[in-house]
């Protein structure tokens, strides 16, 4: 197995975007691995069964449970919701290839109000700030333009940092991974953007998060939180390499 596909959602309506994309893919190489509360009851995924407690949310632990039962060397972060053209993951492999380990490479995309027959997205609502002509289609870029809606990296680069921060489900919404970007940025891992992968996200409201309201109240993180746990992590000596998770591997139902 080469590619692992990991989808952590709450959402089971945004599944089947993902799936249609996923079988038109050209490279075919590869697992499809959802992580939720709920059984997907998609025959091709394998289902992780979130069932962790307490926190906000659990996206930190299930990302990192994802990561764990993964059977590919590369790793490909693709969320619900999201439409990606049938070369994305085929892309992603041989750019991966091409610039080696200690890489990550994020699509870049839009946000869209509907789907059309075919189902591909279509009214466009949002348009993604980080589109440039400034440097072609692929370049390297800094820690923050990575976004993991849509991104691929080897599944030793995200070991080898000992994956997600857990600390912050249990802190706020947000900064997930942009905590893993900022200590793989302090390995010497590179970034870049692939301005040729472009992902179409079907814009969706946070109602599953109880609300617009309470997400941004306990959006906490970006308002001083973040740094908070950055800081206790560098005291305790943890900072790159989060030395240990607080749950074993989750079982494969």
């Amino acid at each position: 197995m080469q590619v692992s596909v990991i989808t952590p959602t709450i959402r089971p309506e945004g599944l089947d975007i993902v799936r249609k994309a996923l079988k038109k893919q050209t490279f075919r190489d590869f697992e499809w691995i959802i992580g939720s509360s709920f059984d997907s009851g998609i025959p091709e995924a394998t289902w992780i069964h979130d069932d962790f407690t307490g926190g906000f949310w659990s996206l930190n632990r299930i990302y990192n449970a994802l990561f764990e039962s993964a059977k590919g060397d590369i790793i490909v972060s693709w969320q619900d919701y999201i439409h990606a053209g049938p070369d994305a993951l085929q892309k992603f492999v041989q750019n991966l290839e091409t610039e080696g380990p200690n890489t990550i490479i994020s699509a870049v995309g839009d946000h869209y109000a509907e789907l059309n027959k075919y189902g591909k997205p279509m009214i466009k609502v949002w348009s993604d700030p980080r589109k440039t002509t400034e440097h072609g289609s692929f370049y390297q870029c800094n820690f923050p333009d990575i976004e993991w809606n849509l991104c691929a990296t080897h599944k030793k680069t995200h070991t080898d940092i000992g994956g997600f921060c857990e600390k912050l489900d249990h802190t706020g919404y947000g900064m997930d991974g942009y905590q893993v970007n900022e200590r793989l940025n302090d390995t010497g891992c590179k970034f870049f953007l692939d301005q040729s992968l472009e992902s179409m996200t079907l814009r969706h409201n946070r109602d599953s998060y109880d609300g617009e309201d309470n997400w941004n109240k306990n959006n906490n993180l970006h308002n001083g939180g973040y740094e908070q746990v950055r800081k206790e992590l560098k005291l305790s000596g943890n900072w790159p390499v989060i030395r240990s998770h607080s749950h074993k591997n989750k079982n494969t139902q």
